[in-house]
């Protein structure tokens, strides 16, 4: 109700088109993902990615998160390909950005080798793995973090021995 609120003052005072406004339409659509409601959160995110783009440039780092959730919500309906394709224009916009950082490319790499398993890819689900594990041990992070379907990575490995290598 405040965020609804606050959504209409913000697009009276400063337009419809302003990067505020997406912020708290971003804020309105995690409350509908935290709720179950999977169209109102899908509807309310497309609205602020087509504001963060408008307002900040298609390649602008702020826009990854969006599209991370958009994925996200995309995998929970199983629409796999739909959430690849956000998932990849993630981490294309994180790998344009010195200021994004190993860990959280990891972690959108991560994402992507669940989402290629679900898929039945074993062969990309290693390779985007593997990279991830790379990444983390760049920053220094203990990739223990890094998961699979709820396995981590050596659970991963035990059920697919073909994927060993990156475990």
């Amino acid at each position: 109700q405040s965020f609804s609120e606050s959504l209409r003052i913000r697009k009276e005072l400063l337009g419809k088109s302003h990067r505020d406004v997406a912020v708290i339409l971003y804020n309105i659509a995690t409350i509908h993902l935290e709720r179950g409601e999977e169209d109102e959160a899908m509807k309310c995110y497309k609205e602020t990615l087509r504001l963060e783009r408008e307002a900040l440039g298609d390649d602008h780092p702020d826009v990854v998160m969006t599209y991370q959730h958009i994925a996200q919500v995309y995998q929970q309906r199983g629409e796999l390909r739909e959430s690849l394709v956000h998932f990849q224009e993630a981490l294309r916009i994180q790998c344009r950005h010195s200021v994004s950082n190993e860990r959280s490319r990891a972690q959108t790499l991560n994402s992507i080798a669940n989402i290629y398993l679900q898929m039945g890819n074993a062969a990309l689900a290693t390779e985007s793995m593997c990279e991830a594990v790379r990444l983390y041990r760049i920053e220094g992070d203990d990739e223990s973090e890094l998961a699979l379907s709820g396995f981590h990575m050596y659970g991963f490995s035990i059920l697919l021995p073909e994927c060993a290598a990156c475990a």
